[in-house]
């Protein structure tokens, strides 16, 4: 029997579900890649993001065939199968909102299967709180990894496409990923320490499980509780996404239309240094740490009072391990739609950003112009007497600008 393989989001040989069921059920596999640019190039696409997709595919493209097609996704695979004289298409499920799953499977035959998430939609109840989700979760039985695909595998070896121009990203390869695991030293996960992963996964260079049964941190393996428990609740209520959870408290927000401060927030030009340092490192490397992204986040919605869609759309088009849902649920709880309780949490951003960038060496890596900023006015430069901004040389509403909004503000308008 001949049959199709569609690599997604599991650029992997290794721990691949769907395709270890395809070299066991087939003869012949013919693995695939389709680029629609209806899904590569949209309103949420990240350059960066794709290039380190593009860079991953032709890693994994010298160690399998793999035929690419362009153009309608429905249109492509059901015309590649029709010429390869495939039966079955193989493929992972990955719960991405923008394909059209159930349309792909009425014009083909289609065998998915279970991969992308540790506990998938549907094996538990829908929660729509986490910790009692958590409980729930920790309860399952998690599958183990599987080993390598071993069969026939056929295709052109089509060239990877340059789509993009190129950036500055970590390697994006299987070996790197697991390297990456490897390293990680679990011992110092903290708010300045993490795994540096998550593009990996997100890509699919590494198995969920193979990270999962690789660490045994419990404060790690519940983020990636936090992962399926958002995927569980935005993929069974899609309408979520859009609306937020708690949609009486959403509909009537009256958030501002402020350009020249969103400007502000996306140039890391707010006069917060922990803000600007946050949003300069997301522009330039397209990673930012998760205890950042809550206080730029929390400042932009709760400070200045812009809606969250905007700086999740934002973020989509920065991040290089940007994921649709997982964003989308992280900016509704922090703008108080969505999973928390909490609906009108608040930050001290100024204390935060003490705890996490006590020295204020974070701060002045990517905030230059503070460098020579005394480590007591690093998190508030605007404190310092006219004459220590003359001696370090930075001038506040010159050099750097004053804060554009109270740190310590909250924005109520309903």
């Amino acid at each position: 029997m001949k049959c199709v393989f569609w690599f997604k989001k599991d650029l992997r040989l290794y721990d691949n579900t769907a395709l270890i069921k395809a070299s066991e059920e087939c003869d012949q596999v013919y693995p695939i890649v389709v680029f629609d640019s209806r899904l590569t190039f949209n309103d949420y696409t990240s350059n960066r993001r794709l290039y380190f997709y593009l860079q991953a595919l032709k890693s994994l493209s010298r160690r399998i065939p793999i035929t690419i097609l362009n153009g309608d996704t429905v249109i492509e695979i059901k015309k590649f199968m029709r010429n390869v004289g495939a039966e079955y298409l193989f493929y992972n499920k990955d719960f991405d909102p923008f394909i059209n799953y159930d349309e792909l499977c009425k014009q083909v035959k289609c065998k998915s299967y279970k991969d992308f998430l540790i506990v998938e939609p549907g094996e538990l109840p829908l929660y729509k709180i986490f910790t009692p989700y958590y409980k729930r979760w920790r309860d399952v039985q998690k599958e183990k990894p599987r080993g390598y695909p071993s069969g026939k595998f056929l295709g052109d070896r089509s060239e990877v496409p340059e789509l993009v121009k190129a950036f500055e990203i970590p390697k994006a390869d299987e070996d790197s990923a697991l390297e990456t695991l490897r390293s990680f030293n679990e011992s110092l996960y903290s708010m300045t320490y993490t795994s540096r992963l998550s593009p990996y996964i997100n890509t699919g260079l590494i198995s969920i499980r193979v990270v999962y049964w690789g660490v045994k941190s419990e404060e790690f393996r519940r983020q990636l509780a936090w992962r399926d428990f958002y995927y569980q609740l935005y993929t069974l209520r899609r309408d979520y996404l859009e609306t937020g959870i708690i949609r009486r408290f959403n509909s009537n927000i009256k958030w501002k239309d402020n350009e020249e401060e969103f400007n502000a927030w996306t140039n890391g030009m707010t006069g917060i240094p922990i803000i600007d340092a946050g949003m300069r490192e997301l522009n330039s490397t397209g990673y930012i740490h998760n205890r950042i992204r809550l206080l730029v986040s929390y400042f932009l919605t709760k400070v200045l009072g812009i809606d969250w869609r905007k700086g999740a759309k934002y973020f989509m088009q920065q991040l290089l391990d940007g994921d649709y849902i997982l964003n989308t649920a992280n900016w509704q709880w922090v703008a108080g739609v969505g999973a928390d309780t909490r609906i009108h949490r608040r930050f001290n951003i100024i204390s935060q950003g003490k705890m996490y960038d006590s020295k204020g060496e974070y701060i002045k890596r990517w905030v230059t112009e503070l460098s020579n900023v005394p480590q007591e006015y690093i998190h508030e430069p605007w404190k310092m007497s006219y004459w220590l901004q003359r001696e370090v040389g930075v001038i506040i509403g010159k050099d750097y600008p004053y804060p554009i909004a109270d740190p310590r503000g909250y924005f109520i308008n309903y």
